[in-house]
């Protein structure tokens, strides 16, 4: 079986590599090394005039602002697992799309009473406000963390160099940008990309083989990855 590396962020890593042995990878096969560091930045927010919230990661569930619980504002999310975690913490969370341009197209179809705040990182994929610039839909950007790149493990330098087709799954644009940036053999290796937009860097990179996962979420990632390593373990 070959090796898989994922690169997320490490919660989310842990999470995914947990859902891997599920499915029969193992744990030995399994290498975790973020190649992103979240960290939480000490921002303060006034909500009294904000009339609904954009939601567009798991990162930015972890690092609201102290004063949003208990507003009952309308929490405009991206993609179901989102959507579910802030209702579980009592937000009036609604699932507007899978991917950021689902919830930018469906903001400007409804363009609900404003100003609404994104809550996000330094990076983003899309800025909602610039978008909605020349519209009466006003929204403000609250960076509540920063997406820092950090370079790969000596073990994870070793087996790039020096194994073939290590599996390894990208789960958003930043971590391809970052990944396929760094100068190596990547035709040795499989991606396995979360969507086009994160596909499109791989294909610059010149991975030996690129798969697409069929929908935006990790469900749909770890159904791509079970019959990949099936083939390779042939």
């Amino acid at each position: 079986m070959p090796h898989i590396l994922v690169t997320r962020p490490i919660d989310q890593a842990l999470r995914f590599a947990k859902d891997l042995e599920i499915v029969g990878v193992k744990s030995k096969k399994i290498l975790i090394d973020p190649i992103m560091r979240i960290t939480a930045l000490d921002v303060a927010f006034n909500f009294s005039n904000i009339k609904g919230v954009l939601i567009t990661s798991k990162n930015a569930l972890d690092h609201l602002p102290v004063g949003l619980d208990g507003l009952g504002l309308p929490v405009y999310c991206v993609g179901s697992a989102t959507t579910c975690l802030a209702c579980e913490r009592g937000l009036a969370a609604k699932n507007m799309g899978k991917t950021a341009e689902e919830l930018r197209k469906s903001l400007a179809e409804i363009l609900p009473k404003g100003p609404l705040v994104h809550v996000r990182g330094s990076f983003t994929t899309i800025d909602f406000g610039s978008y909605f610039l020349d519209t009466d839909l006003k929204i403000e950007n609250l960076i509540a963390y920063q997406q820092t790149e950090q370079p790969l493990q000596l073990e994870t330098q070793n087996i790039l160099q020096t194994v073939r087709g290590v599996v390894i799954p990208l789960f958003s644009t930043r971590s391809a940008q970052s990944l396929c940036k760094m100068k190596y053999s990547w035709s040795r290796h499989t991606a396995v990309a979360i969507s086009e937009n994160v596909a499109k860097y791989c294909k610059k990179a010149g991975f030996g083989q690129i798969i697409v996962s069929l929908q935006p979420d990790a469900r749909s990632m770890l159904e791509a990855i079970v019959p990949l390593m099936r083939i390779k373990s042939d």
